[in-house]
């Protein structure tokens, strides 16, 4: 429910799929122009769940206005970059072009909630919460890493986003214990994300691959 003196939940909804829009058409503006490894921030599934992240601790009430916020974010997300893709580099629209927004749209759907979820508990008072919220951000990056590895991507690339993923608990916890806590359970969060990362890229595969 929402608290007294908060905005509607069309207009949270609306927002923030506006700034999923914007966010997308960001990452496919700037690829390319970031220098060095860091350019693989422009295309990484970690970065936009960030855009989810903070949806949630704006709008913080750990309910259907918070899911709602963290989907709308990635849904606008997958369709700022590929609208994009079609307005400024004249992409054909057709079979081959909509495979990808369909894929990405499902995995935002998934994930919207609980990147959003997660960015609630950050604003909670309760430790157990926001140590939960920071090795759940953290681990996204650290997972995207590996998985980086795994597909033989260069060293660097990996690094530069498992970094960060390391960083997300020291940068956002507030205190040393909880900061502590945080990163100790990264590990064991970016396991669980990198089987995810692996399964996805299955079910990605099969879907580029016969889409015809």
């Amino acid at each position: 429910m929402a608290s007294r003196g908060s905005p509607p939940a069309w207009q949270t909804t609306v927002a923030a799929g506006i700034g999923g829009l914007v966010l997308g058409g960001l990452t496919l503006s700037v690829q390319g122009a970031l220098p060095g490894s860091s350019n693989r921030l422009a295309n990484s599934g970690a970065v936009w769940v960030v855009g989810a992240f903070v949806a949630g601790a704006i709008t913080r009430d750990n309910g259907w206005r918070t899911w709602l916020a963290g989907t709308a974010v990635l849904v606008g997300a997958v369709g700022g970059y590929y609208g994009s893709m079609v307005v400024f580099q004249h992409r054909e629209v057709g079979r081959a072009v909509l495979a990808g927004p369909i894929g990405w749209s499902a995995v935002a759907l998934a994930s919207g909630p609980v990147f959003a979820i997660a960015g609630s508990w950050w604003r909670d008072d309760r430790l157990g919460r926001r140590v939960g919220s920071l090795c759940l951000l953290g681990g996204v990056f650290v997972a995207e890493g590996g998985y980086l590895l795994a597909s033989h991507r260069p060293v660097g690339e990996a690094a530069v986003v498992a970094s960060i993923g390391m960083l997300v608990p020291l940068a956002l916890g507030r205190s040393a214990r909880e900061r502590l806590y945080g990163v100790a359970a990264v590990i064991p969060a970016a396991t669980l994300g990198f089987g995810g990362y692996a399964m996805l890229s299955v079910v990605l595969d099969v879907a580029f691959t016969r889409r015809r």
